[in-house]
């Protein structure tokens, strides 16, 4: 279960083309590239020949492929990314990642998506991405998707269906086919939208999550400060690419 990922370590940054073809040879869902500087880590994360502006999973497999690289590394890591600072530390069931909680928008222009999904949502709303809240469970997971309809919504980065369930936890689906990936596995980042949601909904500290994809995703949310919240996950390293680049002197 959960997402893989490729970690390529670079001296210095390569042009972004150059990126591009080395996500797309190595053929994981998402390649995170990283480089040392000034005690902590620039992170950049593409998709195929798409670059995404933040990566959950990616800046995990990142942390991963670090502590495996250098064991005597502080337990604290700093990734620096386009879109805000990444932090993700060790801790006693896995890594502990903190990441930005982004502001709900609601406008009721957003209705009009659930009608074109085929939905009956309870609540609609947007961040980076297109956020429906139906029913149940169940709906979460016999949604059907048409993709050609969800490519339709351009503006947002994916489509997200979720539900409550039980007490203290919600489900979710995610849809980004603009990135080349119809479903994702397990998105981290998907909670950025979610876990804000959530946590005020239901008036809790802590959050279960599922992600009702067909591998699976599982996440324990908390809230860290008010514009932040905290992932815990297990870790499986799949490949790690040490990539050594030269500059050369024309």
């Amino acid at each position: 279960m959960g997402n893989p990922a490729a970690v390529v370590k670079l001296t210095s940054w390569l042009p972004d083309h150059e990126l591009q073809t080395i996500s797309r040879n190595l053929g994981q869902p998402v390649t995170s590239f990283i480089v040392y500087i000034e005690h902590s880590y620039e992170i950049r994360w593409f998709a195929g020949c798409v670059e995404i502006n933040l990566c959950g999973h990616g800046s995990l497999a990142a942390a991963a492929a670090i502590f495996e690289m250098d064991p005597d590394h502080d337990l604290d890591i700093q990734f620096v990314s386009k879109h805000g600072v990444i932090s993700v530390k060790k801790c006693t069931y896995g890594y502990t990642m903190t990441m930005p909680s982004w502001q709900s928008e609601y406008n009721p222009e957003l209705k009009k998506y659930s009608k074109l999904l085929g939905l009956e949502a309870i609540d609609i709303f947007s961040t980076r991405d297109l956020v429906l809240v139906l029913d149940s469970e169940k709906q979460v997971r016999d949604f059907v998707p048409d993709f050609d309809v969800i490519k339709s919504f351009s503006q947002y980065h994916a489509v997200i269906i979720t539900a409550q369930k039980g007490a203290g936890g919600y489900v979710l689906r995610y849809f980004p086919p603009n990135i080349g990936i119809n479903e994702d596995i397990a998105t981290g980042s998907a909670q950025c939208s979610l876990a804000p949601y959530w946590l005020n909904k239901l008036s809790v500290k802590e959050l279960e999550v599922s992600q009702l994809s067909i591998q699976g995703g599982f996440f324990h949310v908390s809230q860290s400060q008010s514009d932040s919240i905290e992932l815990t996950v297990n870790v499986l390293l799949t490949q790690v690419v040490n990539f050594i680049d030269e500059l050369k002197n024309e």
